[in-house]
């Protein structure tokens, strides 16, 4: 549902933070995709995606991200994800994706390993 989905970014220093909040499915999924293509454009390539809001997921958006992931990878960046509820967590895990992305309990831990 349109009226529940939002996309809030930031910046703190490099590194881009995208607070994704209500569903990401596949009406919204490319909204994200957009977001992050359109901030690798103009030379960013070191995200966090905050998932603190979020309440459903779908498998494109999951593709989507990995596909983001691998873009960003490739020119030196990382896409790392924090705030993942429960449930959320265990799709990742689910599917596997959890040995593909850095998963952080908060956001300050994601934007700490960016330090190492």
């Amino acid at each position: 549902m349109d009226t529940n989905f939002n996309i809030i970014d930031r910046k703190e220093g490099e590194i881009t933070v995208i607070e994704v909040t209500g569903e990401l499915d596949a009406l919204m999924a490319p909204k994200l995709k957009e977001k992050i293509s359109k901030e690798m454009e103009n030379g960013e390539n070191k995200f966090i995606i905050n998932f603190k809001e979020l309440v459903h997921i779908n498998s494109l958006a999951m593709g989507i991200l990995r596909g983001k992931l691998k873009s960003a990878k490739e020119v030196g960046g990382d896409i790392k994800l924090s705030n993942l509820n429960d449930h959320i967590k265990s799709i990742f895990e689910m599917i596997g994706l959890d040995e593909i992305f850095e998963i952080f309990e908060n956001e300050k831990e994601a934007l700490d390993s960016f330090k190492k």
